[in-house]
């Protein structure tokens, strides 16, 4: 799926770049110092790329981005032993998908504590950074693809009207 450039909905250049440094595990003030930029405006210029692809949260994000091929998708590779277990697939994808880390737990049935224990075991497991590492070491590790769509979807009119074969 390719978007047409000249949409007023898809990220700007300087949104990928950010989207890029945090895909790869960088904290916001770590996507600053790489980029030369504020950490204020890494914040700013991210929350303004979420509202473009209509999603919520950084982790959703970077999917978004890569379902829409706006950001190079990651070189497929082994996941380190163990894998992802099956509820921890469950959980990528309800980020992915842009759930918050509330709504992953309640849908999960875990409290808070317990998401966020399977989290950090996870992150551990494959030496990711932070939730949007997570999701691009996901698709690395084909636990996550474009099968199910982004969260984005929820602006699929706006955003479908910009692909060539809507046209």
């Amino acid at each position: 799926m390719t978007l047409d450039p000249r949409s007023k909905l898809l990220p700007t250049p300087a949104q990928l770049r950010i989207a890029a440094a945090l895909a790869q595990g960088r904290d916001t003030a770590e996507a600053a110092a790489d980029l030369g930029l504020a950490t204020g405006t890494v914040s700013t210029t991210q929350s303004t790329a979420n509202h473009r692809l209509g999603v919520r949260h950084r982790y959703a994000y970077i999917h978004t981005c890569y379902v829409l091929n706006l950001l190079a998708r990651p070189v497929p590779a082994a996941p380190p032993d163990g894998g992802a277990e099956p509820h921890e697939v469950v959980i990528l994808w309800r980020l992915a998908l842009d759930d918050s880390h509330l709504e992953v737990a309640t849908h999960c049935h875990l409290s808070m504590t317990a998401l966020q224990r399977r989290l950090q075991v996870l992150r551990k497991r494959w030496q990711a950074a932070n939730e949007c590492h997570l999701i691009t070491l996901g698709w690395a590790y084909g636990v996550l693809n474009a099968s199910r769509g982004s969260a984005g979807h929820q602006l699929a009119p706006s955003v479908k009207a910009t692909l060539p074969s809507a046209r």
